[in-house]
């Protein structure tokens, strides 16, 4: 158990079985489709993970279920999708100018390089540099925060089965923050898994043959770390709500 996670049961459910690693390969083929078309195919492997979280949210071990109702996943995994995009904005619109600079860069350092002494283009490329390593370090921490924190948002989509749900916060807030350390734990087994994941393609960099096997590998480590990553959050969620309700329905003292 971590933090209420029983870890064998949350990494080992989508291949636990025949049946569930048959369904596994549909949501691998899915997440293969999304390599060809871009955004809609994860509103899928969203909506997917959205049916088993409700099955965490009825205190029921998660197992694969059917893909079958593709109108029904798709509404979900666009809910989930919406509400990670609405409070990702704040981090994509900072992000904004330093993907334009890195655009603009190579045709500013070709300028410079006709038009200034190479002392003068150093230095400017050295400021360049220790502003971007600034501006990272202001965001990175930012960016962790609003990761931990918007899964919370996405699972009050699923509970209340309607977008406006991730945008009523007081609601949502209540609940991540009366089990803060379960969402971060969440956070952790899956940042832990996607660095397995990303240890797995560094060996398979390193010889030619098996980086044939990239195409067929990433989808499979696409589809698992969405399932992980959405059954641990739902784990956290709904320990959340259960302390959340606890705490409101609990008495007032009398006062003395």
């Amino acid at each position: 158990m971590f933090f209420g996670i029983d870890l064998r049961t949350f990494l080992l459910f989508p291949v636990q079985d025949a049946e569930s690693r048959r369904r596994f390969l549909v949501g691998c083929l899915v997440s293969l489709f999304a390599m060809i078309v871009p955004i809609l195919p994860y509103f899928f492997l969203m909506g997917y993970a959205a049916r088993i979280a409700r099955q965490v949210f009825r205190n029921e071990p998660p197992r694969m279920p059917a893909w079958d109702d593709w109108q029904s996943l798709f509404v979900d995994g666009g809910r989930m999708f919406g509400a990670r995009f609405i409070y990702s904005l704040p981090i994509l619109i900072l992000t904004l100018p330093l993907m334009i600079s890195f655009f603009i860069l190579p045709f500013v350092m070709i300028y410079l390089d006709e038009t200034a002494d190479n002392a003068t283009v150093s230095s400017i490329f050295l400021l360049y540099f220790l502003a971007i390593m600034g501006f990272l370090t202001i965001l990175a921490p930012i960016s962790i925060v609003v990761s931990v924190i918007i899964p919370a948002a996405e699972m009050h989509t699923v509970s209340k089965g309607e977008f406006a749900a991730a945008l009523r916060v007081r609601e949502w807030w209540g609940i991540f923050r009366s089990n803060i350390g379960g969402f971060a734990a969440a956070f952790a087994v899956y940042i832990l898994a996607a660095m397995a994941a990303s240890f797995l393609f560094q060996i398979v960099m390193l010889s030619l043959i098996l980086i044939c096997l990239m195409p067929i590998l990433l989808p499979v480590i696409t589809m698992y770390l969405v399932l992980i990553m959405y059954t641990t959050i739902a784990q956290a969620y709904r320990d959340g709500e259960a302390r959340f309700s606890t705490r409101e329905n609990a008495p007032n003292p009398i006062p003395a």
